[in-house]
């Protein structure tokens, strides 16, 4: 039951326009930038994701 309540908890973080992702990498940045493409600037997700790829932050 809490990994159940735990995925739940991390889909609705990544699917909130109005959460900042946190620990993000360049992988995670670009699946948050695909999923919020439609969104833009307004979303903190995207905005967040497309900041941390600007600013070469990826130590992949």
């Amino acid at each position: 039951m809490d990994v159940a309540r735990s995925r739940t908890v991390a889909e609705r973080a990544v699917t909130d326009c109005g959460a900042e992702p946190g620990g993000l990498t360049y992988r995670r940045a670009r699946e948050i930038l695909t999923l919020h493409e439609v969104h833009g600037p307004q979303c903190r997700q995207w905005l967040a994701a497309a900041a941390y790829l600007s600013a070469g932050l990826d130590d992949e």
